[in-house]
């Protein structure tokens, strides 16, 4: 007889048009009320108040990564979810917005990956509890040609995996927000 939890379909290598990294973090200001699906894991639509703020990651230099953990003697499993984003210099805006994003225990965000598939480019997180600013480190570095910015470590917990948004394009992603804007000028002001 067959259980709540068997599975549906197989894996399949397909073609190899995947590509590492990010690109962009969309960070939500105001909240989001529904979200509708289009199948499982997959969403339609965004439904709430406030803007997604569009802070642009350097490629090659940022990460996201979710990871399941299951612990059979307690019965429980979770989904952790890591953000890594790094900005460029040191400076008075950029250290503003971080003081902000350090007081917020439920941050929405959207992850642009490098894939451009609409199946696999845009990535929720956050959904139910929202992911905590948990590290931030900033410095000029020692050498010239050192970094000189901030490495933030943004960290979810989740009782399901991170859903995709029906989208491959901003346009897309703008249609599947109700309520909801995408601010993509630079919130970090003039360089």
């Amino acid at each position: 007889m067959p259980t709540p939890c068997q599975i549906t379909s197989g894996y399949t290598l397909g073609c190899r048009d995947n590509i590492g990294s990010i690109k962009n973090l969309f960070i939500l200001s105001g909240s989001v009320t529904a979200i509708t699906n289009a199948s499982e894991g997959l969403i339609q639509t965004l439904t709430g108040s406030g803007s997604f703020f569009k802070f642009e990651l350097f490629r090659e230099t940022s990460d996201f990564a979710e990871n399941l953990t299951v612990t059979p003697e307690n019965g429980t499993i979770m989904y952790e979810t890591t953000t890594n984003a790094v900005f460029f210099k040191m400076q008075v805006s950029t250290r503003n917005q971080i003081r902000l994003l350090s007081g917020n225990q439920n941050i929405k965000m959207i992850v642009e990956t490098n894939n451009g598939d609409a199946l696999s480019k845009f990535v929720y997180v956050g959904r139910d509890n929202g992911v905590t600013l948990t590290t931030s480190a900033g410095g000029t570095g020692t050498a010239m040609s050192d970094r000189n910015g901030y490495a933030l470590t943004f960290v979810g917990r989740e009782p399901e995996p991170s859903s995709f948004i029906s989208a491959s394009t901003y346009a897309e992603l703008a249609a599947r927000l109700n309520g909801l804007t995408i601010q993509t000028g630079s919130i970090f002001g003039p360089a």
